[in-house]
């Protein structure tokens, strides 16, 4: 007990982890970057979002172009990984139509779901197109998305006779980014059903 005249000094606050810093600010700059946009997001607001200093920002993703690179690897993996979650059904594809379905089905239902979020790759790559800085950004970025899918393809198709290359992963990304930005401009115009598909046409060109 405390003597009289005096209170007990506070607990100390253990420092948050490492990992649930960058996690509290990829949640607080996926919000944002949806909501406002590459160019309108700012950092000092994604900070305060997500209850940490500017500092912690730069020191964990040194800056709004690597927050935003992290954001969108992390929905195109999400994405990826749910479509092509199971191995088996990915393989019975090569020969059954209906697996075919289920999966252009999931797909579909993914773009649809997360459309928002990855039409900022569009603004991004729009605005990469006349800042030398943001295109090797944006070059670095694809490139790591299409050999990081390609590398989870061969993986999934290991001990099959399908082969699979570079100009597959960049179809699928391409396919889905494409897609994406046209349901969330027009969603009457590329409604899910033809999202669905498409995608239908794409794996069994690919599977062929």
């Amino acid at each position: 007990m405390a003597a009289a005249g005096k209170t007990d000094p506070p607990a100390a606050q253990s420092r948050p982890k490492r990992a649930d810093v960058r996690a509290r600010i990829l949640d607080a700059a996926r919000a944002a970057f949806v909501r406002d946009g590459y160019q309108r997001t700012n950092l000092g607001e994604i900070a305060a979002a997500a209850g940490f200093s500017k500092g912690a920002v730069y020191s964990n993703f040194g800056g709004k172009a690597d927050l935003f690179t992290a954001v969108i690897n992390e929905h195109t993996a999400m994405l990826i990984n749910t479509a092509l979650s199971s191995s088996e059904r990915l393989m019975a594809a090569m020969t059954d139509p209906a697996a075919i379905d289920e999966v252009a089905d999931d797909v579909a239902e993914l773009i649809v779901a997360n459309a928002p979020a990855l039409t900022m790759l569009t603004e991004f790559r729009s605005l990469a197109a006349g800042h030398p800085e943001l295109a090797k950004i944006y070059a670095d970025l694809r490139t790591e998305q299409r050999q990081n899918l390609l590398a989870d393809l061969h993986r999934r198709t290991a001990g099959t006779t399908l082969t699979l290359d570079e100009a597959d992963a960049a179809l699928i990304l391409s396919l889905v980014q494409s897609l994406s930005a046209e349901h969330a401009a027009a969603p009457d115009a590329m409604p899910r059903e033809l999202i669905k598909r498409t995608v239908r046409t794409a794996i069994k060109g690919i599977l062929r």
